[in-house]
Parts: structure tokens; sequence; C-alpha cells
């Protein structure tokens, strides 16, 4: 069974068409053709409807290259843990993180790691956590960044570390020089709130609903370089981490009560294949501690 014909009837299902499949994989359309029809022979089976304008798989066809898949994959890792095995010179990391986790930490961390591993590649990739999440169960990326309650039941995870989400504000606010803020102190409060898309919000909205308590929103968005000089330029208050918060003058940061802490961790999917180069990344970030203590 010809390895190259496998691949061609793969990329077949996936574009819907023999010419975009040959484009795909840079090969000549009759020999693309000529790979399947051999196949389909060696089989006995039709793997593809042709008659139509768009090729559809037939039912043989659906349960033959489902179990291909599969096999294209394992090989993949194979040869990827073969290249693992020399010498860790190269490599490639792709990395997913939400947005506020890398203001602070993860720029750190990635500077450290290549100053140690100078010939890994690094890709970061920036999203909210569902669309991080679904980026790794698509292959896109490696591992993720993510906060513990947002890890799949399906991916492994090591912790790293914790952070602190403080509520952020002016030091000429009114409630600046409270030791702590409970639900009731945001009753039609001013807000500037991140977009439903962020823990932070989540977790905000839980805090005061449990409360009763409602704010106001003076603005919402998913950008944090936004939300963070809107609440320097007093638009409201704002829920940022505390590592965040920290590096910006001019705002300050009263805890909530209780106190809303985050832990983070990074995974990947699990009973899959981690590169070398991933493994070392997740260890030399596991003992950096740029994360704080868990």
């Amino acid at each position: 069974m010809n390895l190259k014909a496998l691949k061609c009837c793969v990329e077949i299902a996936r574009q819907g068409s023999f010419t975009k499949a040959a484009q795909s994989l840079h090969i000549a359309q009759p020999a693309l053709s000529m790979a399947v029809t051999r196949l389909e022979e060696e089989l006995g089976v039709m793997l593809f409807n042709r008659a139509a304008r768009q090729i559809t798989v037939t039912a043989e066809g659906q349960c033959f290259l489902r179990r291909v898949e599969t096999a294209m994959l394992e090989l993949d890792m194979a040869r990827q843990e073969l290249r693992d095995m020399a010498q860790l010179v190269t490599g490639e990391i792709k990395l997913g993180v939400p947005p506020m986790f890398g203001i602070k930490h993860v720029p750190e961390l990635l500077s450290s790691f290549r100053t140690a591993y100078p010939g890994i590649t690094m890709t970061v990739v920036e999203g909210s956590a569902d669309a991080i999440g679904q980026r790794l169960e698509s292959r896109e990326i490696d591992v993720a960044l993510l906060e513990s309650r947002r890890i799949g039941s399906t991916w492994d995870s090591v912790l790293l570390g914790s952070d602190e989400m403080v509520l952020c504000m002016t030091s000429n606010h009114p409630l600046a020089s409270e030791p702590y803020l409970e639900a009731r102190h945001l009753q039609d409060a001013e807000m500037v709130v991140f977009d439903k898309t962020f823990l932070q919000r989540h977790l905000l909205d839980t805090f005061c609903h449990a409360a009763d308590v409602k704010y106001r929103i003076a603005l919402q968005s998913n950008f944090v370089s936004l939300v963070t000089k809107a609440t320097y330029d007093g638009m409201g208050i704002s829920t940022l981490l505390r590592s965040v918060q920290q590096s910006e003058a001019g705002i300050v940061g009263i805890p909530f009560k209780p106190a809303q802490v985050m832990t983070f961790k990074l995974c990947w999917r699990a009973n899959e294949y981690l590169s070398l180069a991933n493994k070392r990344f997740v260890e030399f970030a596991q003992a950096a501690g740029f994360f704080g203590k868990p």
C-alpha cells in the first residue's frame, strides 16, 4: 500500500476536489488520479464518488480514511520522536496564551528560554481561553497557558503558579483607600469590564450576582491595553491581575473579599506525543518561577 496514495486520498477528502488536492500536495493531477485509482483497485472498493461536480467520499471511503488519518498522525509522531532523539539544537514550540497572561510573565519566560535554547523557534498566539482551547484541540498549537478552570478533561497539564484578580482604579477614587472590597461596594459603580470571553468577567459577574449587586458598564472591551488605559483615565473600576496592576503606575489594586485567586497551568493534548522541545519548555517553565507560588 503506497503511503503517497494514502496522503492523496486524505487530502482529496479534505479539499473535496482532485484539482485542489493536487495543488495542495504540489503534484500533477494525473499522477494523483492514477495513485488513487491504483489504491482503489488494490482495495477492491471505490473511495470517492466522481459523478457529481463536488467529489464526495463513499461509505467505504469514510470508514477507510478515518483509520488512515489516525495512522498518518501516528506516523508523524513517530518521525518527530526520531528527530528528537538527536541533540536538541533545533525545534519548534507553538504556545497559546490569553491576552492578560502574556503581559508580565510570558515575555520573561520566553526570553529566558531563548537564552538557554537559542536553536528553538517559538510561536505565540493570543486569544480568548475558548479560542486557545480550540486551537489546542485542532493541533494548531502544541501547548497552552490557561487558568485551571479552563483546562479540558482530555488534556494533561502542570501547575505553574497563581496570581490574584484585584479591583483597579485611580488613587483618587473614593474606594481607593479601602483595605478590600465586598460586592456591596460595587453597587451602581462605573466599571470598565472585559467582554464575556474573559474569565475575569465571569468571576466579577458571579461575585456580584451572589450578592444581588448590579454595577454599571462604562466600557466593555477585549483589549487589555484599552481597559488598562481607561482605568488610568478614571473611566471606572476594572479587574486586572495583581502582576499587571503593579506594573501600571497610577493604578491601585484593591483585593476582593473573599480574594479572587487564579491559578495557571500549561496544558497539552493527552495521549499524544509531545516533542522534546515542548517537554523541555514545560520543564523550564515549571522551574523558572515567573508565575508566583501556586
